[in-house]
């Protein structure tokens, strides 16, 4: 066999590797399904970059046949040595992009991966052929281990260990993966309009009875899918009692139904009439995905939006 053949043949964990690379990128670029991202994500963000820097620092080192104890405990170290990595490159995205986001996290844990191997490579090259079989790398100084996949001594602390580590891929693989409720969210925000620029203050905090003003109600769908939403605005008339909020009286404002895909943001400017009186008066916005009950209430929508007024009687009465 040629020696570029051999090399080939000695690095070919470090193939496989660029190959999950390669497929990670791909799967996130195109938005596949969770089930089909997630394996190749734990892969490149949670054991790969502990394998390149493990490879590396071994590469000049006989290597062990791939047993089931060898296998485990290089499983462990490249976990750990991930588990080591990530963090210093979400800080280095961090810093560099301003924000931490899968994308940017992704090309870094690519590009480290991939550079790790090119290196891991090269120190394999370097290498003095010892004319033996190729090893798992991570040497203990026995090269007289029997052949086969199982062989060498597996115990129930191995097993456990084994089962331990491909737990924690999968619970941090998910984590990684799988965009958590705080990240798929809808934004309701309530605005007015101030020196022709809509801002979040200065709101209308005191009216007489009769008069009228406006607010601009504004949706921004941050959910990763299109979301069909309905916002029904109310003028309402409440009762504090202690911490709970009760609605003594109320009138429709307005109903809008709408769709956005995800990124998309919706505004509507809701001129509201003070036709309730109090110091507990307030123009609420109830959002919900899809269609909302016949009577909307805080508790079933899904956003919730208001401002306080204090109404005053006409002429100045009672």
């Amino acid at each position: 066999m040629s020696s570029a053949a051999e090399e080939l043949l000695a690095s070919r964990d470090l193939l496989a590797v660029g190959g999950i690379v390669a497929v990670a990128v791909v799967a996130t670029a195109v938005g596949t399904a969770s089930a089909v991202r997630l394996p190749f994500a734990a892969l490149l963000l949670l054991v790969l970059p502990g394998y390149v820097t493990a490879a590396f620092a071994y590469a000049e080192r006989e290597r062990e046949p791939w047993t089931f104890p060898a296998l485990v405990e290089r499983f462990a170290l490249s976990l750990g040595g991930s588990l080591a990595v990530l963090p210093l490159l979400a800080l280095l995205v961090s810093v560099a992009a301003g924000a931490l986001t899968r994308w940017g996290l992704v090309a870094a844990a690519s590009a480290y991966v991939l550079a790790g191997a090119a290196a891991t490579v090269a120190r394999r090259a370097r290498r003095p052929a010892s004319g033996g079989r190729t090893l798992s790398v991570g040497s203990r100084g026995d090269t007289s281990a029997p052949d086969g996949w199982l062989s060498g001594d597996v115990t129930p602390v191995t097993v456990v260990l084994a089962a331990s580590m491909l737990l924690a891929v999968a619970a941090l693989g998910a984590a990684v993966a799988v965009p958590a409720d705080g990240e798929a969210t809808t934004d309701l925000h309530l605005l007015t309009e101030q020196d022709g620029e809509l801002v979040a203050n200065e709101y209308p905090d005191a009216l007489t009875e009769g008069e009228s003003a406006a607010v601009t109600v504004g949706v921004t769908n941050e959910e990763h899918r299109s979301v069909e939403y309905t916002a029904v605005t109310e003028v309402q008339r409440v009762e504090v009692d202690g911490r709970s909020i009760v609605v003594a009286d109320k009138r429709r404002v307005d109903r809008h139904e709408f769709e956005l895909a995800h990124g998309e943001s919706w505004r509507e400017q809701q001129e509201f009439r003070a036709t309730l009186t109090g110091e507990t008066v307030r123009f609420v916005t109830y959002l919900y995905r899809g269609d909302p009950p016949e009577n909307p209430t805080a508790a079933s929508a899904y956003r919730t939006a208001y401002v306080w007024v204090d109404v005053s009687p006409a002429g100045g009465g009672e």
